[in-house]
């Protein structure tokens, strides 16, 4: 069994950090991107929907605090180096300590698509979580969801198939592709 498995508050990269989810300093970024991007959020994330106010996002972080306690998620926001503006998030999520697997789930609002913030995003926590006693990490992600499975390409997951209808989103049946990798791969 993985015993101990932390990863740290601040994750530094080149151009973004990724910042714990453990307070409620970055709640009115987080809603004001929701909000703003909300059409494109929602057709990949279901909980777009059920998040309408400052209020659901600062319930949010209260629930990612008692889980990172819990040591059952690690969720951190993105921040861009540059502006230090909020553009997205990253966690790492469904811990099979024991096993040493674990899946990463992502967003990235529309405005910061295309340049690359969310692979380096993937690359920091995954190396942070590989550092930490991971064997296996995997990312789950709709199949017509192009630009999340690109970003599961590029840093290098493999896909090891396809779920057939496995989410009921939008009164429509969807495909997920999974994608993994190992540590010592």
């Amino acid at each position: 069994m993985l015993e101990n498995f932390s990863i740290p508050e601040i994750i530094l990269g080149n151009r973004i950090k990724l910042v714990a989810r453990n307070n409620h300093n970055y709640d009115e970024h987080c809603w004001m991107e929701v909000d703003k991007y909300r059409l494109f959020l929602r057709e990949y994330l279901p909980w777009v929907d059920k998040t309408n106010s400052l209020q659901d996002v600062s319930n949010a972080t209260d629930m990612f605090i008692d889980m990172r306690n819990k040591k059952e998620n690690f969720a951190y926001y993105i921040i861009l180096n540059s502006t230090k503006k909020l553009a997205g998030s990253v966690d790492i999520h469904n811990i099979d300590y024991d096993n040493h697997s674990a899946e990463i789930g992502y967003w990235l609002s529309e405005e910061y698509n295309g340049n690359g913030y969310m692979t380096e995003a993937v690359q920091l926590i995954e190396k942070q979580s590989f550092e930490a006693g991971l064997n296996r990490i995997y990312i789950r992600c709709e199949t017509e969801n192009i630009p999340s499975c690109k970003v599961a390409e590029r840093t290098g997951y493999k896909l090891e198939g396809t779920h057939k209808q496995m989410l009921l989103k939008n009164d429509r049946f969807r495909d997920v592709n999974c994608y993994a990798k190992l540590k010592n791969a």
